[in-house]
């Protein structure tokens, strides 16, 4: 089997470094200080690059990427510590507006003119998915919304109802409330109570649904996947550098040994994106969704020991704001609990099996 990136992909990927490569850790602070943690004026450059596109049909005026295009911008994002929300205000607002049939949406979205903020998690419901308290009555919904992340910059949102349909909302509308709040890889989210709130509805079939969720899963594990490889390779740097009595401590066997490991994880987490972005989503979107869940907890499973190592090995300074490790591994954490930690992954996965 062939693993080799084409030309168009590795052209992507090595976009993708040169654009990230001149955010550094002094950067990241700084853009964290605008409103909502992240430049809006950088969002048109994220979008003029192509790589909203890639998550759209071409009948829709995308580029139409496959999910090994889609995996492999994701792992390029993950591996240069990207600050940009692409999954999570890109890549799954344009697939969920693509599955209602929502064109006018979407074009808005690919042109990097309006972004989205998908509301799906509701108070109580931990890791499910579907909406069953969010409802729609003659054009109005209401409901409570939680952990919506990218809202305090959202121009729509997204937020599913029972019923399998999709709503579209201005975020100013009457009957909305929403409380901002920073989370832990220092983007924002926020709480969302609707109130009767006048609404565009549009259906959103399960199956549609299933499937935009199984995308984003399997995406969330390519982006670990670059971070765990980022991580890595900076620790790698650090203990051919740090000298302990009078030697680098990467020459200490007990350390080699667990680097060893950490690189036998990436390579098997590598592994299984690929995998699981090679096969055919189209088949059995239902499915597609819990296998994807299943790629999701390995590789999670896989970064976060990574990241922890990592970070034991830098010693304090590891769990610091100043070293990219930092920010790297605040992100695993939020993308391994992102639509279920591993534990609801692994049940979700072992219902295909």
């Amino acid at each position: 089997m062939n693993f080799d990136l084409d030309d168009d992909q590795r052209l992507t990927r090595d976009t993708i470094a040169r654009f990230l490569g001149s955010v550094d850790v002094a950067a990241r602070h700084a853009m964290r200080k605008s409103d909502g943690g992240y430049p809006r004026a950088r969002w048109q450059e994220v979008a003029d690059l192509g790589l909203l596109a890639l998550a759209a049909p071409e009948a829709m005026g995308g580029i139409g990427g496959t999910m090994v295009d889609l995996a492999l911008v994701a792992e390029a994002l993950g591996k240069g510590n990207a600050i940009d929300p692409w999954l999570e205000n890109g890549v799954l607002p344009i697939r969920l507006a693509a599955a209602a049939g929502d064109g006018a949406l979407v074009e808005e979205l690919l042109a990097g003119t309006r972004l989205a903020a998908v509301a799906f998690a509701e108070p109580g419901r931990r890791f499910e998915t579907e909406a069953v308290g969010t409802r729609v009555e003659d054009g109005h919904i209401s409901g409570a919304k939680t952990f919506v992340l990218g809202a305090p910059l959202a121009d729509t949102l997204l937020v599913t109802t029972a019923g399998h349909r999709l709503a579209k909302v201005a975020p100013d509308a009457a009957g909305v409330v929403r409380q901002a709040y920073p989370v832990i890889d220092g983007s924002h989210a926020a709480t969302i109570d609707l109130h009767r709130t006048p609404a565009e509805v549009s259906d959103l079939p399960d199956a549609r649904f299933e499937r935009a969720i199984g995308d984003a899963r399997l995406l969330a594990a390519a982006e670990m996947l670059g971070l765990a490889q980022t991580m890595f390779d900076d620790t790698l740097t650090y203990v051919g550098e740090r000298q302990q009595f009078g030697a680098a401590i990467g020459s200490f066997q007990a350390l080699q040994h667990r680097l060893v490991e950490c690189y036998a994880a990436v390579e098997q987490a590598r592994s299984m994106v690929l995998r699981t972005a090679m096969l055919d989503p189209t088949t059995d979107d239902a499915n597609w969704s819990r296998v994807a869940a299943g790629a999701k907890a390995f590789v999670g499973e896989a970064a976060i020991r990574i990241g922890l190592e990592a970070v034991q090995m830098h010693g304090g300074m590891g769990q610091t704001d100043e070293l990219a490790i930092g920010h790297a591994l605040k992100r695993v954490m939020l993308l391994d609990k992102l639509f279920g930690d591993q534990a609801h992954c692994l049940v979700h996965y072992a219902r295909a099996a």
